[in-house]
């Protein structure tokens, strides 16, 4: 009995801890105004050491696999004194919120809902930021645990992300009928991320972005769905991006809304990134409209909750790694990204403050189920981000084993 007793008050003291810690990942002070290149982290010891490597998800071990499943449900149990929601949830609500913003202040405020995690220049910087603070709250539960990325030109990356030993299967219970093309299979996931195995989503959260009504409480997918069923994505697809060298169209490239051919021909749609998204979630396509709408069925492609799909972490890892890639390949610096001067709209220029980091300086639209700020963590006034902070992802104390296994000095 007292072995039992010492080891629910050691549970308790750990939870408490990884509350605190995962708190403190919302609040960093990344803006030296008198310095603008320079960066204060206590956790590097000198330039660019003791970096954390992100690793390809098929290079994992079992134990490391095991131990970034056991973080994730460990933040999604672990709810922050004061809050109504767990830590993981606080980064869905995060994500939702950017998606839905509102400009409260001079010169930037027309009462509009405004876009900032996406389809502007800030997609890169917002998300390596946002990923970054979920990574450091993973690690407050694990120091060892790193995010994984999945590259998408590896055949091999679905069977070993969509396993049950990791990040569990598609969805089951729910057939849909393609013409000319067959029945497909998807739904609610089970095992491990099953609502019955605890991964609940907050109904308020996982809404229709068109109609405001809630999708439930379950992770739902639809692997391979026509018409985004073809996998891997081809190596030349990313080499042809990556060989781009104006961000402005290396950004909409990347992100997936158009497509350059060999001949530079731009043809609007849904590729890489976006693609993804779909090839996970399922999209179904009304051709009868003008132009063309696509109506989400999963997870993964109601883009404004689609991190509650865990994959969503790997996903976007892999986006940053090919923006790394393509900033060292000849890209570095403030120099290849939008200047200041308004060409984006606010949040996306270099020196602009993205929200949530921008000390209150925007505020997100409610949702139609309720009020999104109160379920929002608390952020510190004095937590500023810019683009320009976050130019250089070593500088935010980690690298890819894609391309660099060693520190640099």
């Amino acid at each position: 009995m007292k072995l039992l007793l010492k080891s629910v008050k050691i549970l308790i003291y750990s939870l408490l801890i990884v509350s605190a810690c995962a708190i403190t990942v919302f609040a960093h002070d990344r803006i030296d105004y008198g310095q603008d290149k320079h960066y204060r982290y206590e956790n590097l010891l000198g330039q660019y050491a003791q970096l954390a490597v992100r690793k390809n998800v098929t290079d994992l071990t079992q134990r490391e696999k095991t131990a970034f499943v056991k973080a994730i449900k460990t933040l999604k149990t672990v709810i922050p004194a004061g809050s109504k929601l767990s830590i993981y949830d606080q980064f869905v609500a995060i994500h939702l919120g950017a998606t839905r913003l509102i400009h409260n202040h001079k010169g930037h405020s027309d009462g509009s809902v405004q876009e900032l995690a996406h389809e502007n220049a800030a997609f890169f910087p917002w998300h390596r930021e946002y990923i970054r603070r979920f990574e450091q709250a993973l690690q407050a539960v694990d120091r060892t645990v790193t995010l994984p990325y999945w590259d998408w030109t590896d055949a091999k990356a679905l069977d070993v992300i969509f396993n049950d030993d990791f990040l569990g299967s598609n969805g089951q219970g729910v057939t849909i009928k393609i013409p000319n093309q067959g029945n497909f299979t998807g739904g609610a996931v089970p095992g491990a991320f099953s609502a019955a195995n605890g991964w609940v989503m907050n109904p308020a959260l996982n809404i229709d972005p068109d109609t405001g009504i809630s999708l439930g409480t379950s992770l739902v997918r639809f692997l391979r769905l026509p018409p985004a069923s073809n996998y891997p994505v081809p190596k030349k697809d990313i080499q042809r991006v990556l060989a781009l060298n104006d961000y402005s169209l290396f950004r909409p490239a990347l992100e997936g809304f158009i497509s350059i051919d060999e001949q530079g021909k731009v043809t609007p749609g849904g590729f890489i990134h976006n693609y993804i998204h779909g090839l996970v979630g399922g999209v179904k396509i009304d051709a009868s409209t003008i132009p063309i709408t696509f109506k989400s069925l999963g997870t993964m492609s109601n883009i404004p909750s689609s991190p509650y799909d865990p994959v969503f972490w790997l996903h976007h890892a892999n986006a940053d790694r090919l923006w790394a890639e393509w900033q060292d390949n000849g890209h570095k610096g403030s120099d290849y990204y939008p200047p200041d001067g308004h060409s984006q709209p606010y949040g996306h220029n270099l020196k602009d403050l993205m929200w949530p980091w921008d000390g209150g300086m925007s505020t997100p639209k409610a949702t139609a189920l309720g009020d999104l700020l109160s379920l929002l963590p608390n952020f510190n006034s004095n937590d500023l981000v810019r683009p320009l902070d976050v130019l250089n992802h070593r500088k935010l104390g980690y690298t890819y084993q894609s391309w660099e296994n060693q520190p640099r000095r």
